[in-house]
């Protein structure tokens, strides 16, 4: 029988593999100052970095955090099955460990908002109990389970929700909280759509890959599911474009999102037209993909600024 390791040790495993801060800090601070940066140009007022700022990027980190244990909860069970060697299934990290990590998040992210973010009070804690309702199935756990596009069509709102409350953190940057526009909606699908890209990319298989996990590709068929997050591509691209002519930003910033649209595209048709495990690096792209539009917009929004 396999003796228990101490918390501190099952909390570094955890940390190591499932939520690496070295690798995911770096990466939502500069998501976040890209979101930031972009709405308060947008506003055309100087961008600045206050405690509304701070607050927004440490509950982006936290929020991820907080996603990330309430699905090791959810699919605890199921992950012993699909997932063996990761460090819940295979016992080097116990549910009690991944229920204080959800708590402690939890409760840090409630009482930062709480106490130096009141003017963003009411949109984060809409957010924040969706977020719960996802973490209970919204109370029908056997009918999402059975319902993939049901449980993406519950589930897909709540990054574009956090997102949208991000977003409120960096309206509130500054002397004045401005109102939430149109224009500002077409920059939080411009940031949110990604996410769809990303996670329906992970779940698209070739044939003899297929197994007891849930995917899109089970449903539709592989080229058929790729088709989702090449249109999500499609509207993220078109989106960007639409940001880089209300930023002003030069000309070569069009020229480079050109450039991240045609990658993006090579990669993800050639897996409708031939859809093998090895053509099947759709996530990889989806990732890459979303990483090099929001460097290519916050690089030349500095730029701006700067020179």
């Amino acid at each position: 029988m396999q003796k228990t390791k101490k918390l501190p040790v099952r909390l570094f495993i955890y940390f190591k593999e499932r939520f690496p801060v070295h690798i995911y800090a770096p990466f939502v601070t500069f998501l976040y100052l890209c979101m930031s940066f972009s709405i308060q140009a947008l506003q055309g007022t100087d961008i600045v970095f206050d405690k509304y700022s701070i607050i927004g990027l440490i509950s982006s980190l936290l929020f991820m955090l907080l996603m990330r244990t309430f699905d090791e909860l959810k699919d605890f069970e199921l992950d012993k099955e699909i997932f063996p060697n990761r460090p819940a299934p295979r016992g080097d990290v116990l549910k009690s460990d991944l229920h204080l990590i959800a708590i402690t998040t939890l409760s840090i992210l409630i009482l930062i908002n709480v106490i130096f973010a009141q003017n963003t009070l009411l949109v984060f804690a809409i957010v924040l109990i969706y977020a719960v309702l996802t973490f209970k199935w919204f109370f029908a756990e056997k009918f999402h389970l059975e319902h993939l596009f049901f449980t993406m069509f519950t589930h897909q709102p709540l990054p574009y929700l956090i997102n949208f409350y991000l977003l409120h953190t960096a309206l509130a940057s500054g002397a004045v909280y401005e109102n939430f526009t149109i224009t500002h909606f077409a920059f939080l699908l411009m940031y949110s759509v990604p996410i769809t890209i990303w996670e329906t990319s992970r779940k698209i298989r070739n044939k003899e890959k297929e197994d007891g996990y849930q995917t899109f590709s089970k449903i539709l068929g592989s080229s058929g599911a790729t088709f989702i997050p090449l249109i999500a591509v499609y509207i993220t691209s078109a989106l960007s474009f639409y940001a880089g002519f209300l930023l002003d930003l030069p000309t070569s910033y069009f020229i480079l999102s050109i450039a991240i649209f045609i990658y993006a595209n090579i990669f993800y048709l050639r897996f409708i037209f031939k859809p093998t495990e090895k053509n099947n690096n759709l996530e990889t792209t989806g990732t890459v993909y979303s990483a090099l539009v929001f460097m290519n917009l916050l690089g030349h929004l500095l730029f701006n600024m700067y020179y």
